[in-house]
């Protein structure tokens, strides 16, 4: 299944896988953040995704999944999972094809029916048509895995390609019945660095490409191709410029236990450079996989703008799987930055795991408001520094599923796994409200300790900016928010909006103007300020 949730190439092997203003007591509180489809941008427009669902699982085939995700006001959603092999599980006869489009077809229907526009992640799998794996990590073999065609049966690659775009490009010819929108974004495998998901060549996922390309754009003109994702977890932690790569990567090295992991990093590292240098036969880059690592966005932009130079190439950046749970385990295997994690985080892991526990509630609440900050802090980032559209993953807790036995943290979802939101979603309703279709996002300089973004609009809304206060330490669940009188350069009037952290709800509070800039409270949870 794909899997994102560490840098999966180890974990697999591993077969584990802010504050308020001065002078301000009785702030207006208001109603739950839900956007109408008619409030938001165009779909496919909008910057905010939602990823990891899974359009071939009866699961995720349920309308009450686009229903509520249809709230936040997103307007993408990502199609994980959809293999060749499913759609075509047996080989053509007579030289025609059977292509079971149900289940897709189902998915499609419904998610349009709310308005998402789509992307599909297309993966091969262990097929009639597979081709020999070609890499085996320390003996070991991922049969399951995608990599190359036979060379007899590329033909019917080709054929398979054309046919899905022919029968979701909305042109007309062949299209699915029901089709309300084109669907015109696919990308070519999932994070093919690790081999539980790629055990072919570097150079068989060029020709791979290549294919894809020419057959997609064989059906529709019109078609945008996506890298298979990139990801590096927490490597670029505090190094907005990614001057600390090389070093950061040899200690690394050096930490791991033996060639074997070592190898495997090291062709990790290779196939993900040759994603980047790719870039001339795609349209986006999936620059996705930096997790709820929101001290990481700049550093990780500049290094895939780094790569990119070498090539003389430019591209359209995407991050296809941000994240937002608080990150309460560590890998030594897959993990940079010991220092991120939370304090006690097991215990805390333990005792959303067990309802008996006596820390049970308190630790779920705390968990879910720090959740809340985190997603917005990643989003805020991503888009500062650069990432053109960004999704969320997961739609859903893991805890009821199969799925919780290849991830330390089952709660990763925003909602719980019925599909009953976390603050978090609402968190991001709230975003998409005040943020989505900006044109331009920065960062702004302000007094050591506070991060400040503004968000700028070419349709006449006034800015807005997002403000919070930096933490030099990781805060334990017992910890309080530290906070700090500030005065950030906004000159104001400003409406402040909180975040919610508890149940759906979040504030507001109109706040006056001053030459000398906007004195408030912050606090590690970030606020929003829209000019007036």
């Amino acid at each position: 299944m794909k899997n994102r949730t560490t840098f999966s190439l180890v974990s697999t092997m591993l077969i584990i896988l802010c504050g308020w203003p001065r002078g301000i007591s009785r702030p207006e509180r208001s109603g739950p953040p839900v956007l109408s489809r008619s409030d938001a941008p165009q779909a496919a427009e909008s910057r905010f995704g939602i990823d990891y669902v899974f359009p071939l699982q009866s699961f995720y085939q349920k309308e009450k999944w686009p229903r509520r995700f249809s709230r936040t006001g997103a307007g993408w959603v990502n199609f994980a999972q959809v293999s060749w092999s499913a759609i075509e599980p047996n080989p053509p006869r007579g030289g025609r094809h059977r292509y079971n489009w149900a289940g897709l077809d189902r998915s499609v229907r419904l998610w349009q029916k709310y308005g998402f526009r789509i992307t599909v992640s297309l993966r091969l799998g262990n097929g009639w048509f597979a081709g020999p794996i070609e890499y085996r990590p320390g003996g070991m073999e991922f049969r399951n895995s995608d990599r190359l065609p036979a060379e007899e049966y590329m033909d019917d690659y080709r054929a398979w390609i054309a046919a899905l775009v022919e029968r979701y490009d909305d042109d007309g010819q062949d299209d699915m019945p029901g089709l309300r929108a084109p669907v015109l974004h696919y990308q070519v495998g999932n994070e093919y660095a690790n081999p539980v998901f790629w055990t072919g060549t570097l150079d068989d996922y060029r020709i791979l490409l290549e294919e894809t390309v020419s057959a997609a754009r064989s059906a529709s003109a019109d078609v945008h191709i996506i890298s298979n994702g990139i990801r590096w977890n927490d490597l670029f932690h505090n190094d907005p410029d990614a001057q600390l790569f090389e070093e950061r990567f040899a200690a690394f090295l050096e930490s791991l236990p033996s060639d074997v992991w070592r190898e495997a990093w090291q062709r990790a590292r290779a196939m993900t450079e040759l994603t980047v240098a790719l870039a001339y036969l795609y349209d986006i880059l999936d620059a996705g996989g930096n997790g709820p690592y929101e001290t990481a966005s700049a550093g990780y932009m500049a290094w895939v703008q780094k790569e990119l130079a070498k090539h003389g190439l430019t591209t359209t950046i995407w991050d296809m799987e941000a994240r937002s749970e608080p990150r309460l385990t560590f890998n030594p295997l897959v993990h940079f930055h010991p220092e991120l994690v939370i304090p006690d985080g097991q215990r805390i892991l333990q005792a959303m795991k067990n309802p008996a526990d006596p820390l049970h509630d308190e630790a779920v609440a705390w968990y879910r408001a720090e959740q809340s900050r985190v997603l917005v802090k990643v989003f805020v980032t991503r888009f500062a520094a650069g990432f053109e559209k960004v999704f969320m993953g997961m739609p859903n807790d893991w805890d009821k599923m199969l799925a919780r036995f290849t991830v330390a943290n089952p709660f990763i979802g925003l909602t719980d796994s019925d599909g009953d939101p976390w603050p978090a979603f609402y968190a991001l309703a709230l975003l998409v409200d005040k943020l989505d279709g900006f044109a331009q996002a920065e960062k702004i300089e302000a007094d050591p300790g506070v991060e400040l973004y503004r968000f700028l609009f070419a349709d006449g809304r006034p800015p807005v900016w997002v403000a919070w206060l930096w933490e030099d330490e990781v805060r334990g669940m017992n910890d309080p928010l530290p906070a700090r009188e500030v005065r950030l350069p906004i000159r104001g009037p400003v409406t402040m909006y909180t975040i919610p952290t508890s149940g759906d709800h979040y504030r507001t509070v109109p706040l006056d103007g001053s030459p000398s800039g906007l004195a408030v409270e912050l606090t590690p949870e970030p606020v929003l300020f829209q000019e007036r």
